[in-house]
């Protein structure tokens, strides 16, 4: 069976959610396909940046978040082994919400605007064909379109059926996430980042007061601790003692990690699709601002795809146009993302800039980080 739309979108989650929701509210046939079932549990630090309040506003998904009741987050403290810590206040609060409930919520959104939502629908392959494009699913069925929007994550088999390789010659980071059952009071409307030997990891509060640790080590040192997370997180508490304070009469009660991960972007186009999300390049968790960035790029791939689907724009020109609104936009925060990342894992480097600068360079991070407003 063949089915024809305007726009196919591989991928559910938040960037192929919001893409999804905006070309579907502007009467395109809109098809989402999208492997896993929701809701589902993902490896993520649970962190809605204010930078993502736009897009969210756009979807109508905003009093859909605030329903769930997620924490709400005006600042923080990173800490650094050997006790150097600095505070820090956000521009502009942001939210604890997990994955569990904003994946399926944001699904919900796309679905309640007119796109046709189906999951458990593994796509195998996605050929040019004619002016559009043919996805291949594993059930036989097909479906065409005039643009695709490639929604997948970091890395999936789809990537290498486009010859897209890996940045392998950059560090392999894994990562990990759980929740912690227990009183987390003292954690109420803040974020603490905590940098170890090998990774840095993050502890928030999500919706109901439940606790998030989610953080990254790198391949190398996860490898000498032997299988298990809750041996990554004994190393991170030996690391940095503020970190096994904090989680002192808190008990984990799931873990789950994925990998590898690579923090770099990659080309937002490849052979004509619109790629969104982590499929272009994934942030360092420490900054906050993967989900937003998730969130403006799916809004910048319907809002270019919608000129090309309306003839305001020609449809060969749709690959260009996306490619330098999604630099524009976001290319500013990856090569923030970066440095500061030599910095956080650097023990001398991050050493001397926390005594020297310490609550000032915190300052400028949350600042740099946060890059443009979302649209």
């Amino acid at each position: 069976m063949t089915e024809d739309a305007d726009a196919v979108v591989i991928g559910a989650g938040p960037a192929g959610a919001a893409a999804a929701a905006l070309l579907a509210s502007r009467g395109f046939r809109t098809v989402v396909l999208e492997a896993k079932t929701f809701p589902r549990r993902k490896v993520c630090g649970a962190f809605l940046s204010a930078q993502a309040l736009p897009v969210l506003r756009r979807l109508g998904a905003e009093e859909d978040v605030e329903r769930v009741g997620p924490e709400r987050i005006a600042g923080g403290s990173v800490h650094l082994p050997g006790g150097l810590s600095a505070a820090f206040e956000l521009p502009a609060p942001g939210l604890g919400i997990s994955r569990f409930a904003l994946d399926q919520l944001l699904a919900d959104r796309a679905a309640r605007a007119g796109a046709d939502v189906q999951f458990a629908s593994r796509v195998l392959s996605v050929e040019r064909e004619h002016a559009g494009f043919r996805v291949r699913l594993s059930g036989g069925e097909s479906v065409t379109a005039r643009v695709a929007v490639g929604a997948w994550g970091r890395w999936d088999a789809l990537d290498r059926s486009l010859d897209r390789p890996l940045p392998g010659r950059r560090s392999r980071y894994l990562g990990w996430s759980g929740e912690y059952e227990g009183d987390g009071a003292r954690l109420a409307g803040a974020v603490r980042l905590y940098v170890f030997e090998g990774g840095y990891c993050g502890l928030s509060r999500v919706e109901g007061g439940r606790v998030n640790l989610a953080g990254v080590i790198l391949d190398g040192a996860q490898r000498q601790l032997g299988a298990g997370w809750e041996k990554v997180v004994a190393r991170a508490c030996r690391s940095n003692r503020r970190l096994a304070e904090d989680l002192d009469g808190l008990s984990p009660a799931d873990f789950s990690g994925t990998g590898p991960v690579y923090f770099a972007a990659r080309r937002p186009i490849e052979k004509g699709i619109l790629l969104v999300g982590d499929a272009a390049g994934v942030l360092d968790p420490f900054s906050g601002q993967g989900q937003a960035a998730a969130l403006t790029s799916g809004a910048l791939a319907a809002d270019c795809a919608a000129e090309a689907l309306s003839g305001r724009a020609p449809a060969d020109e749709l690959p260009r146009l996306y490619a330098a609104a999604w630099r524009a936009s976001l290319a500013g925060r990856f090569a923030w993302s970066a440095a500061f990342r030599r910095l956080m894992l650097s023990p001398w480097l991050g050493g001397i800039a926390g005594r020297m600068a310490g609550p000032g360079l915190t300052r400028l991070a949350v600042r740099a980080l946060a890059g443009p407003r979302a649209l």
